[in-house]
């Protein structure tokens, strides 16, 4: 049994026209085309093929995605995979949600007490070599000066490159000490002075600490402070004594000239 397309179009529920797009589109072809006539001709089991096709516009694909799927040898693999994608993109959605909803800081301007610190600069291959740097120090600084009282307290890391390095990230790591100890090609000391610095506190993972620096940013804009200095990231809590990131804190402090 063959339907005429105006016939096919009614058993459908679908236009002449619509169904003339889809076989421009290689969507849905006609069984068979006179070629007397031009009149086309519909198989009834292509109803289920229109259906399938009007399910996959509902769902929001395009016509070139309907094509690809149509065009797959197992579709529902195809389907699957298009699944996964979207759940991906629904979890980085509800990510982005959650920071918006979390994007809620307070600051204080603190005078930072002068003390005096070793440090040691070097560059890391990438950020992820941070803590690995971070008991680098601490094990040289034991072996150059093994009677060195570190503060648990204070300690930062400063960045020294003049832009944002993804890889080879040149920076400085700096630790409260109770006094200057002997200096080695590595490790350093210092003496800071006292400095007042717009502090802002951040919880959770390091890859967001952007929102914390554009929120102190911003303050010191507003109120027409001046920076004085390179920002320091305190780390408070981090992977060292918790496990959840969620509960790691770091604290910016950006010194600042109050005018």
């Amino acid at each position: 049994m063959r339907c005429r397309i105006g016939e096919f179009s009614k058993l459908g529920k679908v236009s002449v026209k619509t169904l003339r797009y889809y076989e421009s589109e290689g969507l849905l072809v006609p069984a068979y085309t006179d070629p007397w006539n031009g009149y086309r001709y519909y198989l009834p089991e292509q109803l289920n093929e229109l259906g399938l096709i009007r399910e996959y516009r509902s769902a929001g694909f395009s016509i070139s995605e309907i094509r690809e799927i149509i065009s797959d040898g197992d579709p529902k693999q195809h389907l699957d995979i298009l699944r996964r994608n979207l759940e991906e993109r629904i979890s980085k959605i509800d990510s982005i949600t959650e920071r918006i909803s979390n994007m809620s800081y307070n600051y204080e301007i603190k005078t930072l007490k002068p003390c005096t610190v070793a440090y040691m600069h070097g560059v890391i291959p990438s950020y992820a070599d941070l803590t690995s740097f971070v008991f680098r120090f601490a094990e040289l600084c034991q072996q150059s000066n093994p009677q060195l009282r570190c503060s648990e307290d204070y300690c930062f890391v400063t960045y020294t490159c003049p832009e944002y390095q993804e890889k080879d990230i040149e920076l400085t790591y700096s630790q409260q000490v109770d006094e200057a100890g002997m200096e080695t090609d590595e490790i350093k000391f210092k003496d800071l002075k006292e400095t007042v610095a717009v502090c802002v506190k951040h919880y959770g993972r390091y890859d967001r600490l952007g929102e914390a620096y554009a929120f102190a940013i911003g303050i010191i804009q507003k109120e027409g402070y001046e920076i004085s200095d390179s920002a320091r990231e305190c780390y408070i809590d981090g992977c060292w004594n918790k496990e959840n990131e969620d509960e790691w804190l770091t604290e910016i402090q950006i010194p600042i000239r109050v005018n």
